[in-house]
């Protein structure tokens, strides 16, 4: 079976890459940058149309989206490790609610309003004022974070670490970069996460040299 990833140099495209690291899998990465020539490129173009990474080939599955990828991984592969709880139960339903939180309300809603508008005003336009909210709103939202880690548990879903952490760590780093000053419990939880040998490694694949020079321009 061929698993090929496409996509490098952002805080999405780091999920599929570690959830891959993560379960041990053999892929090929196709080192494609966010809004470089390479977007272009024919093959890329006919298996996504809408020119977004990553993008992600599991034999004759092609999906985007970086937290679908993830959860198709940890579903997929559960011999490999077990990364999610079992479809169907009750703690499935808190791993779905954690996951549409961290996606919509610490990402979408403002982690990237900070990335268009900060970190690329050429093309969005400047609003800092939309960017000073955005901030104000992730610390916000962030407690609710912080108030399911305040009973000590190592992990956001508890002793062992899961696809969730993946999401979640990617939006605390995102978050660093943006300058937004995380408090000590949500640190010292990001220093666990990144203690983690795959994590080392999932920089390296997800950040060449080329990659961290394009981040000038802030992460996507």
């Amino acid at each position: 079976m061929t698993r090929r990833l496409w996509g490098i140099g952002t805080s999405r495209t780091i999920r599929p890459h570690w959830m891959l690291l993560e379960l041990g899998l053999d892929y090929e990465t196709v080192p494609l940058l966010p809004r470089s020539e390479g977007m272009n490129d024919p093959e890329f173009l006919r298996l996504d149309p809408r020119k977004k990474i990553p993008f992600f080939e599991d034999g004759d599955l092609r999906i985007g989206e970086s937290a679908a990828i993830v959860f198709h991984l940890a579903d997929t592969y559960r011999d490999h490790g077990v990364f999610a709880p079992e479809p169907g139960t009750p703690e499935r339903a808190v791993f779905h609610e954690l996951a549409f939180f961290i996606l919509t309300e610490l990402d979408a809603t403002t982690l990237y309003v900070l990335r268009r508008h900060e970190g690329l005003p050429d093309e969005y336009g400047e609003a800092p004022v939309a960017c000073d909210a955005a901030r104000a709103y992730f610390l916000r939202q962030v407690g609710e974070i912080e108030r399911r880690l305040a009973d000590g548990r190592p992990h956001l879903m508890g002793d062992d670490f899961g696809a969730i952490d993946i999401l979640l760590a990617s939006c605390l780093a995102w978050a660093r970069f943006s300058k937004i000053d995380l408090s000590e419990p949500l640190a010292a939880y990001q220093g666990r996460i990144s203690a983690r040998p795959s994590f080392a490694k999932v920089m390296t694949v997800n950040f060449p040299p080329d990659a961290l020079a394009s981040l000038g321009a802030g992460v996507n």
